[in-house]
């Protein structure tokens, strides 16, 4: 039996996507439901990966979006201890990779995606909860809070670590927890610096007592996103605050303690100017997990949520474009096939990444000096050696991917 309408809960980036690759390219209807009253602008600036980009252009968002952001041939890995430069992050491959990396504000990244989701002719229902979901003759019917009821084919849990549909109906048990590390971000205007800043387009200092980010998020390069990530007792907020008041010095004293005195000449008048500070819990699912039942899957963060590694929006959309090509063969195969062929074929890319982003964010944490100076020596020899994995990493698109379908 075909599918013909997809039911979406999470009005985010994971759900939006979706919604536009069903719509786009297997002429799906979809309905998107969003318990937030209006799209979220909480999140910094994100790093877009080539895969990322070439997904937004598959999708038809990418031109729209890249006037906004800054382009990024490379991300520095540097010692904040020495100042030398451990590595690289490299996108700079265009033959292969056909764009260099992006990094752009979530919510403009957000904006651009809902842009394009109202040019096809659909926009995200906000202030939806839902309550329960019930399946018969092959359909599934979600109900909400507010009265709201809807059938179809199929319900897509795209709401994120906190997902509901995962925690109400797939995988109770399988809760988030706290990393024991926090994100502290915040923004300024280049033009308010003094001295010239130790940035090109990004660079991701590495230290004592957690890592720094510096990254342009404009072309002009006129606002400088910087992102501390640090090991933090429990805040004891899921999706964290921003830092007001007087509460804003006490962390900006806490940024100083951690990466000033260093090589960062220009740390001290970057956190001076620095505006509107949050602070961000940091949580992570456990490994595997499930991601269906029924009718019902998990996409994105609500079904494999992992430290932030500077490619979870990537994923995110390639779970969605693979999602996508396997729902073209719902005329010969059934709700429950095509979940399981899915889940074969996505789950080995994604268990790697859980895997090293774990490893990456344990490194995080507050150490000593001579583990610093040991770290610093393998983090040269890691970035060497996978070096060629990442471009091959960089290269892979799931569009590319064979599906084992015989029809």
């Amino acid at each position: 039996m075909p599918i013909n309408h997809a039911i979406i809960i999470g009005g985010g980036i994971a759900g939006v996507a979706c919604a536009l690759a069903l719509i786009k390219h297997n002429h799906i209807s979809c309905s998107i439901f969003e318990i937030r009253s209006e799209p979220s602008t909480i999140g910094g600036a994100v790093n877009l990966t080539p895969n990322a980009l070439r997904y937004l252009e598959h999708l038809g968002v990418l031109s729209r979006l890249k006037p906004e952001g800054c382009e990024v041939k490379y991300i520095d890995v540097i010692s904040e201890r020495t100042g030398q430069r451990l590595g690289i992050i490299d996108f700079d491959n265009l033959p292969k990779f056909k764009h260099h990396g992006l990094r752009v504000m979530r919510y403009e990244l957000l904006e651009a995606l809902l842009e394009t989701l109202k040019e096809a002719g659909v926009e995200v229902q906000y202030g939806k909860t839902i309550q329960s979901t019930s399946e018969e003759h092959k359909r599934i019917t979600a109900n909400f809070d507010d009265g709201t009821t809807i059938e179809g084919d199929i319900l897509l849990g795209c709401d994120g670590i906190h997902s509901a549909i995962r925690t109400k109906f797939i995988q109770p048990d399988r809760k988030p927890i706290y990393s024991g590390i926090a994100v502290a971000y915040g923004f300024l205007n280049v033009g308010d610096l003094r001295d010239t800043l130790q940035v090109d387009s990004t660079s991701l200092f590495s230290g004592r007592f957690g890592s720094l980010l510096m990254s342009y998020t404009d072309a002009a390069k006129s606002r400088l996103y910087l992102s501390a990530v640090m090991e933090t007792k429990d805040p004891g907020s899921r999706e964290g605050w921003a830092v007001k008041g007087n509460d804003q010095e006490p962390l900006k004293k806490d940024l100083l303690r951690r990466f000033s005195g260093g090589t960062l000449s220009t740390f001290d008048q970057v956190v001076a100017k620095l505006d509107s500070l949050l602070l961000y819990p940091v949580y992570r699912l456990s490994a595997s997990g499930i991601w269906s039942s029924g009718r019902m899957m998990l996409l994105g963060d609500a079904a494999h949520a992992m430290p932030p590694q500077g490619e979870s929006v990537g994923l995110a959309l390639e779970d969605v474009v693979l999602f996508s090509r396997i729902v073209e063969h719902s005329e010969t195969r059934s709700v429950a096939e095509l979940f399981s062929r899915y889940e074969q074929l996505r789950r080995p890319r994604i268990d790697a990444a859980v895997k090293e982003a774990n490893f990456g964010w344990e490194t995080i944490k507050d150490r000593g000096w001579f583990t610093t100076v040991v770290l610093e020596w393998l983090t040269w020899v890691i970035l060497a050696w996978r070096a060629k994995r990442k471009e091959e990493e960089f290269e892979f698109d799931v569009r590319d991917v064979k599906l084992g379908f015989e029809d």
